[in-house]
């Protein structure tokens, strides 16, 4: 694409052309600076003459709307929109701060890569702009979250930038033509659909974070059922590899529901707490029903009652004998499920899954380690169409439920963390 301004240009009587940043399938991006106040700024350029679709005049505008009503500190702050007319071309352009530092893209492409810690602190740095975004009414969608639109300083803010991605997912998609320029990668599979949301940013995030612990772009990674196998490609903790991977499911409904969900996740559900006589301990959450500690040679898992459920189910009972009587057993068997307390252990030869309710043991599984060949999260859909999921542990044929008064993302982190203290690979 031809250059549309020099360096030292003056437009508008304003803005000095310093540099060209970066380029796109529409237009320029240019360092220049502000000469009422020698500030830098960055200046987005689309040309008339050289789009090859009128529908982005349209678009170029609509993004100049969004970025006018947003304020976060994150996100340069739009300065200024205007138009100008040459003897052969009209040109629009958009006016922002400059945000300082360079793209993640760059900095990998010199040789940084960072490790674990580093990547969950910009994860959550990036959850927190998504978070506001999708929160505005209407939500402000991204569309291309990737390295080369994120800016890093030199004390390690993050900044995204470039939000014209819909210009170019409407024309590709419009058209069925063309490619999604540097993209390929980073846009989940709904997107090439035409059909965006909130989730589609976080498998964008989620993307762009495998991009700088591998420091390959994900196309070039091999997929199995459309995931990515990302314990395959980098080492990580078990419950930042968890993460990531339920950042990246092909399904949007298996992604984590929202940024704020997402950020939860990984600043308070993972925490990694030591505990006495143990090499790590791993809990969801400060609020959940069950402890997992983790040495090298022993995993001990229990799940305690949820009381609450409990005790609020107990009340239903006993309305329910008075007033509904066929329920009644139904929800006896739902209530001494729920109330009882599952212990499981394993260490390098033996396993036990035991279940108690008070003091009374209820059942207790013994068997080899070495027997168990698969640790999955199972849904099984029982009389009347009523499903429940269960963390099952197949030992040869046979198989032992566990776990079902757990939510279904604490059931897969679990029986991640299981398969991984026992070299598993899951199937699928």
């Amino acid at each position: 694409m031809q250059s549309l301004h020099q360096t030292d240009e003056i437009l508008r009587d304003r803005y000095r052309i310093v540099a060209p940043i970066g380029e796109g399938s529409m237009g320029t991006t240019y360092e220049a600076e502000d000469l009422t106040n020698y500030k830098r700024v960055a200046i987005k350029v689309v040309s008339l003459r050289q789009m090859q679709d009128w529908k982005i005049i349209e678009l170029f505008d609509r993004e100049a709307r969004v970025l006018a009503n947003l304020q976060h500190p994150s996100i340069p702050k739009y300065l200024d929109r205007f138009d100008e007319d040459t003897p052969t071309d009209r040109r629009f352009y958009l006016v922002q701060a400059l945000a300082p530092g360079e793209s993640l893209a760059a900095s990998v492409e010199k040789g940084w890569q960072p490790k674990e810690r580093q990547v969950r602190k910009m994860a959550l740095q990036l959850l927190d702009i998504l978070n506001y975004l999708h929160g505005l009414t209407p939500p402000v969608i991204h569309r291309d979250i990737k390295p080369q639109n994120i800016i890093r300083d030199s004390k390690g803010k993050l900044y995204l930038v470039d939000f014209g991605a819909v210009q170019d997912v409407y024309r590709n998609t419009l058209t069925r033509g063309g490619t999604f320029v540097g993209t390929l990668g980073y846009m989940p599979h709904e997107q090439f659909r035409g059909q965006v949301g909130a989730a589609s940013d976080l498998y964008a995030l989620g993307a762009t974070l495998l991009f700088l612990l591998t420091g390959k772009s994900p196309a070039e990674l091999p997929q199995k059922r459309m995931k990515i196998d990302v314990r395959r490609h980098v080492k990580l903790s078990s419950e930042f590899a968890w993460w990531l991977e339920k950042m990246l499911e092909p399904a949007t409904e298996d992604r984590f529901a929202s940024a704020t969900e997402a950020a939860s996740a990984i600043s308070g559900q993972l925490q990694l707490q030591p505990l006495a006589g143990s090499t790590k301990a791993l809990s969801l959450t400060s609020f959940s029903h069950f402890l997992l500690e983790i040495d090298r040679d022993k995993l001990i898992c229990k799940i305690r009652p949820n009381w609450f459920i409990v005790v609020s189910l107990s009340l239903i009972v006993g309305i329910a004998g008075v007033v509904f009587f066929p329920i009644f057993f139904v929800l006896i068997f739902s209530l001494l499920s729920l109330a009882r307390e599952q212990t499981l252990i394993i260490d390098r030869h033996r396993f036990s899954l035991e279940s108690r309710l008070m003091t009374a043991t209820l059942s207790r599984i013994t068997g080899k380690t070495s027997d168990i060949k698969l640790v999955d999260v199972e849904m099984r859909v029982q009389s009347k169409g009523k499903s429940m999921t269960f963390i099952t542990i197949w030992e040869g044929v046979t198989k032992h439920d566990f776990g079902l008064s757990l939510d279904r993302s604490e059931k897969k982190w679990l029986a991640a963390q299981i398969s991984d203290f026992l070299n598993l690979r899951q199937l699928g």
